[in-house]
Formats: structure tokens, C-alpha cells, sequence
């Protein structure tokens, strides 16, 4: 999960960085800002989405372990 924030703030940066050092007029930057926030967001959104649901999908498996464990028998003591 830190690996992706990493990566999509590293990302986000260079594409900013490109923008503002290439050579355009003052609404065609800010548009092109815009536009890369957009899809930068878009891709967050998507990376966070996939992170929950692994996430969700860990805690049903670890619930559904847990469940099953707790509906076998426990056994009594073993004697000597």
C-alpha cells in the first residue's frame, strides 16, 4: 500500500514537473495540469479500490477460518 502512494505521488510530481518546464501558454499549462490531476486521481481511486477489496477479501477468508475452527469439537484432555 505505501509502495502505491509512493509510486502514484512520484508520478503525479513528474508529470507536474514536465508540465510546468515544458514550453506552453499560461491556460494551455492549466489545463494540462488539470487534466493529469484528473487521471492521476482517477488512477488513486482505482489503486485504493483494489487495495480494500484485498483487504476485505483477507478479512472474510481469516473470518471464515475463524468460523470453522470454532465449530470443530474441542477435544478433551488427553489422559496419561
Amino acid at each position: 500500500m505505501k509502495f502505491i502512494a509512493s509510486f502514484l505521488l512520484g508520478a503525479s510530481i513528474g508529470a507536474i514537473a514536465a508540465l510546468l518546464l515544458a514550453p506552453s501558454s499560461g491556460e494551455e499549462l492549466r489545463s494540462n495540469i488539470k487534466t493529469q490531476t484528473d487521471v492521476q486521481a482517477a488512477r488513486a481511486r482505482e489503486e485504493w479500490q483494489k487495495a480494500v477489496q484485498g483487504l476485505q477479501e483477507q478479512v472474510n477468508k481469516l473470518n471464515r477460518e475463524q468460523k470453522q475452527q470454532s465449530a470443530q469439537p474441542v477435544d478433551a484432555e488427553p489422559t496419561v
